[in-house]
């Protein structure tokens, strides 16, 4: 269920977003219909969520999802529109209360939502200003919906989080390629980076990972002859970056000659499959996309095979954010794999 407006959107002029916000608490109703102070209300906060955005029609679906996350995660809400491009100047913004059904406690969850919107050169201030706005000793999540490698504020932005939110599904070679710079140059900065892209792929990582449980199946990896791996350009890269660099820790090394990637239509599905094959051709190891909504695992080893076929729908870009902003530190396993990605 998303969220819904408890009251407001109200236009407030930028020194005046907390005062105006305080307003709203506290002309917020309670049961009877009585005016109530901030503090009879469930103003839930657990982290600062910014989501920078580069249209209008890019937040309004940004807002979308972050409707389904507040009420597992309930965050202030920070919607930045920046266009730089866009002239004349202007810098706008508005607050609202917006509120969810808590699936733990069944009661609605109230959240600040402070949106801010700058055009041309006023853009530059969206990074100091969010800042300003940040809930002080709670966590800063900074969601980018689309690549934001081109983007001067990029880093600015970066620089108050302690986790930054990227999803790399419908991104390039190069973009993927920058997004593994950052990730080394973050560990200076003290900001962790999550990829959605990465949990879409934990269904899929699991079940390869699954056969090598047994020891038979696992003294087949130092006799790889070839990888295969479908699926979008990043998605794909992605993948086979995590394989490569597990093979690489665990001793039996993959050779990037080795990895075949083999891009698919960006309109069908992000992934489609993932085969090993053993020196000779007669074993084999795949992990399949059946359909939308299941996976086939298929091993052969010489003349025995076997089969499974597990449920894995898409995850919806919201569950994927509000597990996301739970997590706290840095994805060792992601950040080796997606290295590994750039340098295929």
């Amino acid at each position: 269920m998303s969220s819904r407006i408890a009251i407001g959107p109200r236009q407030v002029a930028p020194p005046f977003i907390e005062s105006e916000l305080e307003k709203l608490w506290i002309a917020m109703p309670r049961a009877g219909g009585k005016a109530a102070s901030a503090s009879m209300t469930m103003r839930a906060i657990v982290a600062n969520l910014v989501a920078v955005c580069g249209s209008d029609q890019e937040t309004s679906r940004a807002m979308e999802v972050i409707g389904n996350v507040i009420g597992c995660n309930p965050c202030r809400v920070i919607l930045v529109t920046s266009e730089p491009d866009i002239d004349p100047p202007e810098l706008s913004a508005e607050v609202a209360i917006i509120c969810q059904e808590s699936e733990t406690c069944q009661r609605c969850v109230y959240c600040d939502r402070i949106q801010l919107v700058a055009h041309g050169i006023m853009a530059d201030n969206l990074p100091s200003l969010a800042a300003a706005l940040l809930v002080p000793d709670l966590p800063v999540v900074v969601w980018w919906p689309k690549p934001p490698f081109d983007r001067k504020d990029f880093l600015l932005f970066a620089k108050h989080a302690e986790r930054m939110i990227v999803d790399s599904s419908g991104y390039t070679e190069d973009d993927l390629r920058a997004l593994a710079r950052f990730v080394e140059q973050s560990r200076r900065m003290g900001v962790a980076v999550g990829d959605l892209n990465w949990g879409r792929l934990t269904p899929y990582r699991q079940l390869f990972a699954q056969f090598f449980d047994s020891m038979e199946c696992r003294d087949h990896l130092a006799m790889i002859g070839e990888v295969r791996v479908e699926g979008h350009a990043a998605t794909g890269r992605l993948l086979a970056g995590w394989l490569k660099a597990q093979m690489d820790k665990s001793g039996h090394s993959l050779p990037r000659e080795r990895i075949q990637l083999i891009a698919t239509d960006p309109a069908g599905f992000a992934f489609r499959s993932l085969v090993m094959t053993c020196a000779g051709g007669a074993d084999t190891f795949a992990v399949t996309r059946a359909n939308d909504c299941a996976l086939e695992a298929r091993a052969t080893l010489g003349a025995k095979t076997w089969s499974n076929v597990v449920k894995a729908g898409c995850q919806d870009v919201g569950k994927l954010l509000t597990d996301e902003i739970t997590l706290s530190g840095r994805d060792a396993v992601f950040e080796s794999a997606l290295l590994a990605a750039a340098a295929l």
